[in-house]
């Protein structure tokens, strides 16, 4: 992603001393974000500690082993450090910060006796694997995404199996939560911390189909922009439909002419990534009941890909009515960003390289994850401030006219 800065690595762990009470914590997260940060292609213990103290492997791994899976020094602090960290750089105003993406990613593992994992289906693999499933939060800007907060997804057998959690110390207060709960979870936490979220919130149909989600997003102060499934019910917000239609029907009637093609980037091969959307403002059903005049109106964007029979993404929006089409697809397929970043968090800082299997050592690996996934994002914003960026375009834009 960038080259390595000493300067911005050795400023991070400065601050970070701060919420590590003893050395001997302060020593091996060095050690620990030093071995994430470098070009080793396996980021577990053993490797780490061959890199950090070749001379005594045995010992610093251990070491290493013990600061993760019974250190007594807590992710959040460390966690909010990085966040803290990034913005300075990446984003000086909160006006910097245009949105927040939800999503999950899976973590593919061998065997069971890992905390959560099981057969399950993960979005990252297309299928059912065996694996652990991490919901995840990042924040963006024009140039930058950064994880706001990552946190474990313990299937329901497994937070109602008292061996399989004494086993790996989940703990007491820890219970069941659907991916979704645990999404708003995050969200009010970084709302409450008054921790920039931008203005609009983004989700595919995992979260979106839910109304008490898409209420709560609302209650937050976002605006969303969410997958829903294509059973969804609609009325039209002029008010001329007899009854409510499924988006899948609606799509079904709707004239060819109504869908047009839409660009909103250019892919890695650098290829124009476009499909044909359609966009119509409407009324979430619930029931039969005709809508009321004060029910929010919002629009529907529906999706048809090329090579498909049929439409078969759709999104519900609350952004404003004005918004052209181009605006709202662009908005929308921000989302990419997220899958991004967890390529990047699992290529070049080992997120998914863990081989222990407690909830406090899978916790803390991930924080020291976040973290090495912070300095990266800050060397960037160091090497190429938004300011600077922001004064090109803007000579760009005089030179042209």
């Amino acid at each position: 992603m960038t080259t390595r800065s000493p300067d911005v690595i050795e400023e991070f762990l400065d601050e970070a001393q701060f919420e590590l009470r003893h050395e001997a914590q302060r020593r091996s997260f060095a050690w620990y974000l030093t071995g994430l940060l470098s070009p080793l292609e396996r980021k577990s213990v053993e490797p780490i500690a061959g890199l950090v103290d070749p001379e005594h492997i045995k010992k610093t791994q251990g070491t290493l082993l013990h600061f993760l899976a019974y250190g007594t020094w807590k992710d959040a602090p460390l966690r909010a450090l990085a966040t803290r960290f990034v913005l300075q750089r990446a984003a000086p105003r909160a006006s910097d910060v245009l949105g927040v993406i939800l999503d999950d990613t899976g973590m593919l593992k061998q065997g069971n006796a890992s905390v959560g994992v099981q057969r399950q289906y993960t979005g990252s693999a297309g299928k059912i694997a065996n694996c652990q499933i991490a919901v995840t939060t990042a924040i963006y800007t024009a140039r930058e995404t950064l994880p706001l907060d990552i946190r474990l997804y313990l299937p329901e057998r497994w937070a109602n199996d008292p061996k399989r959690r004494a086993k790996v110390g989940v703990p007491e207060e820890v219970v069941f939560a659907t991916k979704l709960e645990i999404g708003l979870k995050i969200l009010a936490s970084a709302h409450a911390a008054k921790l920039p979220l931008g203005k609009v919130l983004l989700a595919d149909a995992g979260y979106g189909y839910s109304a008490a989600f898409r209420n709560a997003v609302l209650d937050l102060g976002l605006r969303y922009g969410v997958g829903v499934q294509s059973t969804q019910r609609v009325w039209d917000a002029a008010g001329t439909w007899t009854r409510p239609m499924t988006v899948k029907e609606l799509a079904a009637v709707m004239p060819a002419r109504d869908f047009r093609r839409t660009t909103w980037r250019e892919g890695r091969d650098g290829k124009r990534m476009s499909a044909r959307f359609a966009a119509m403002r409407v009324q979430v059903a619930a029931g039969d009941d005709e809508p009321m005049q004060k029910d929010p109106k919002q629009w529907l964007v529906i999706e048809w890909r090329d090579g498909e029979a049929e439409p078969v993404h759709f999104y519900l929006c609350t952004f404003p009515s004005k918004w052209s089409r181009k605006r709202l697809v662009r908005t929308l397929k921000e989302r990419w960003r997220i899958e991004r970043m967890h390529e990047d968090l699992k290529g070049e800082v080992g997120f998914d390289h863990y081989e222990g299997r407690s909830w406090a050592g899978w916790h803390h690996h991930v924080t020291a994850a976040m973290c090495a996934y912070a300095v990266l994002v800050a060397e960037r914003a160091t090497a190429f401030p938004p300011w600077k960026a922001a004064r090109t375009k803007a000579h760009s834009h005089g030179r042209a006219a």
